[in-house]
């Protein structure tokens, strides 16, 4: 999982080490954000101000940017949102969307060839011009044998 470092306040005062530790701390642990503040010598506001979004892992569907969770509780009610377009809604729903559209566009593209598709298709060219060439001399045989008698 990575985090994004946020670019606020507090967060430019403390070392990077604090900054990942505290965010380490924060989406991977059940303990309240009273006891992390006063863990790291923080005030609520500076944790807040230090925590990074956690990306979703899923695209924006309305732009180019990623899909993250803003806090603990829009993870736990599976709410995304993004900060490039504003765009939010349940994680579910973006999902199954996407799964929706990948399933359209896979319906729309044509099958895949089978592997060594292409070189059968050689072989059928190569033995078809072969067999023109073979019917084009043997007619042509056939006709000069006529036109001599």
């Amino acid at each position: 999982m990575t985090i994004s470092r946020p670019t606020t306040g507090a967060m430019n005062q403390l070392p990077d080490e604090v900054v990942a530790q505290a965010n380490d701390a924060y989406w991977n642990s059940d303990a309240g954000v009273n006891r992390l503040a006063k863990a790291f010598d923080l005030s609520k506001g500076a944790l807040y101000d230090i925590i990074a979004a956690l990306p979703a892992g899923l695209p924006c569907p309305q732009g180019d940017g990623e899909l993250v969770y803003t806090n603990r509780t829009a993870r736990e009610r599976g709410f995304v949102s993004c900060a490039t377009c504003g765009f939010a809604d349940e994680a579910s729903l973006v999902r199954s969307r996407l799964e929706e559209a990948d399933a359209a566009s896979m319906a729309a593209a044509p099958p895949p060839a089978a592997p060594g598709t292409a070189r059968k298709l050689e072989a059928l060219l190569v033995v078809s011009v072969l067999a023109g060439l073979a019917a084009g001399f043997l007619l042509s045989g056939v006709l000069r044998r006529r036109g001599d008698t």
